[in-house]
């Protein structure tokens, strides 16, 4: 096979083998699975007159799908594939909501389990929109100290701040995109984005308050609070974020997904409690980190 020829590969569904066409000025000819091109099965010679007819023919076996399945299909994701749902899962942290008084809001926070759903519309190549919802808990911890006690100082114990439980966000997403094609760029195999967000965010909580019991000398009836619930809220992020989707199916891929965004939030004043101490208001950064899968279709 010489430089300029035309060709088609197709596989055999019923021998298993991978068969080349090559079409050139001498005439059509038919290689092994081997990709020997010395090898030649064999070589029928065409008329010039007859070129056209034979392309079309093998044009057709390969394009039907029924003795042969072409390998390189143009349609396999293109303009036609403008859709893509995701399912994700991974861990997200929060810093101390800022706006309360210094002791109602907590000196750390974890790291907990973080859900997602995505719905992402291709508008070109580079560019995608995408819906995301997700939920998650929110809460920070802190440290109070215990009076006094039969002239004995009762030791710190912790006590939980809930912002959201669950905090959910409807966050909706535009990403710049790099895609990355198969030979011949028949196939998106992936695609690396960058992106910014911006949203709704809504927390549930009761604004309660929840006591323990010290269960110690020197006063082990002595009840103080562990628990302090700031009021349902609302408010909205922004943010950016940056991923990566790699498809290893046609229609099938998996992603991962970092982001950080900005949260401020409006809570309600539930029991009198989120309004003694500032917690009506408050903002903090989120950041999730996400690993996902992705089915795209029509």
């Amino acid at each position: 096979m010489s430089f300029g020829d035309k060709y088609i590969q197709w596989v055999c569904k019923t021998c298993k083998e991978q068969l080349l066409t090559v079409f050139n000025a001498e005439g059509f000819y038919i290689l092994t699975s081997s990709l020997n091109y010395l090898d030649l099965k064999f070589k029928i010679n065409l008329l010039h007159n007859m070129k056209g007819f034979f392309l079309t023919a093998a044009l057709f076996l390969g394009l039907t799908g029924g003795a042969f399945a072409q390998t390189n299909v143009w349609n396999d994701y293109g303009v036609d594939r403008t859709w893509d749902i995701g399912f994700n899962y991974g861990a997200s942290t929060i810093t101390r909501p800022n706006g309360p008084e210094k002791f109602y809001q907590g000196s750390r926070t974890n790291v907990v389990p973080d859900f997602s759903i995505k719905l992402q519309y291709v508008v070109t190549p580079h560019w995608h929109l995408a819906f995301d919802l997700g939920w998650r808990t929110w809460e920070s911890y802190g440290t109070w100290s215990n009076p006094y006690t039969y002239g004995t100082q009762l030791s710190p114990t912790e006590v939980k701040f809930q912002l959201g439980k669950p905090a959910i966000t409807e966050t909706f997403q535009l990403n710049y995109v790099i895609p990355y094609y198969s030979k011949y760029k028949v196939l998106n195999r992936a695609n690396l984005y960058f992106g910014v967000s911006a949203g709704l965010v809504t927390t549930v909580s009761d604004g309660s308050q929840s006591f323990g019991k010290y269960n110690n000398r020197p006063d082990s009836s002595y009840r103080y609070v562990n628990g302090y619930n700031y009021g349902m809220g609302i408010g909205y992020s922004v943010g950016v974020q940056m991923g990566y989707t790699y498809y290893f199916l046609r229609k099938w891929g998996v992603n991962v997904e970092l982001a950080a965004r900005y949260v401020n939030m409006t809570a309600s004043k539930e029991n009198g409690l989120a309004d003694a101490h500032g917690t009506t208001k408050y903002n903090m950064l989120f950041f999730p980190q996400t690993f996902g899968i992705r089915y795209r279709f029509r």
